[in-house]
């Protein structure tokens, strides 16, 4: 065989290998987009990813939940909120209800248990029965406020109920004949943007819950 014939046959070879490569490698491109094309096809099936935070449950007047390491947010039709973050050391589920108070409510028993002050209510009296620890993180109950409530020379607050021992005076929690109605006062804070007012529980104790602005002594 002739050193020319060679020649062209060794660049036929060559020519029949590059076109095999370029072949190859258009096919894995090709691979590569339709697995990418798969990719977004299953993220879209999929839909957007799972809400972070705790589950919410809401109601007209009251909501009951059992209430787990996932926390809650309980929402009622009024607006008012109450979210228990997660990982507090409730243990086991437990059900607990937020709800608007039925129970007669005087401003009286508020600013009663502190002499000298004065107590004015703002927006509905609530009930939470959850006596947990919230000390790693509190519990925050909100209500829907369509205008600053600050006033000047008072203070925005929120009273927490709590059961105590019954002094001369002092009317009896409802359900105990041994027990009375004794207010912890907490700070509250409003929030302009979402026209909420809200205040931090570390010890809810299990009771009504009131927002309002108390002028103390002097």
């Amino acid at each position: 065989m002739s050193t020319t014939r060679l020649g062209r046959l060794a660049l036929l070879c060559l020519a029949t290998f590059s076109l095999s490569f370029a072949l190859a490698r258009t096919s894995a491109a090709q691979d590569d987009e339709e697995e990418g094309d798969d990719e977004v096809a299953a993220a879209v099936d999929a839909g957007p990813p799972a809400p972070t935070g705790p589950p919410t449950r809401a109601g007209a007047r009251d909501v009951t939940a059992a209430v787990g390491q996932d926390g809650m947010t309980f929402e009622l039709h009024n607006k008012a909120r109450l979210v228990i973050p997660p990982h507090l050391p409730i243990g086991s589920a437990r059900r607990m209800t937020f709800a608007e108070s039925s129970a007669r409510f005087a401003p009286a028993e508020v600013h009663g248990a502190m002499a000298g002050s004065h107590f004015t209510r703002i927006g509905p009296v609530l009930s939470f029965d959850g006596a947990i620890n919230a000390s790693s993180a509190p519990v925050v109950v909100s209500i829907h406020q369509p205008s600053n409530p600050t006033r000047a020379g008072q203070n925005l607050v929120l009273a927490m109920e709590q059961a105590t021992i019954c002094s001369e005076g002092m009317s009896h929690i409802a359900g105990s004949t041994s027990l009375c109605s004794g207010w912890d006062i907490l700070e509250a804070h409003y929030d302009e943007a979402a026209h909420r007012l809200s205040a931090e529980m570390r010890t809810p104790g299990g009771y009504r819950l009131v927002f309002g602005n108390l002028t103390l002594p002097e």
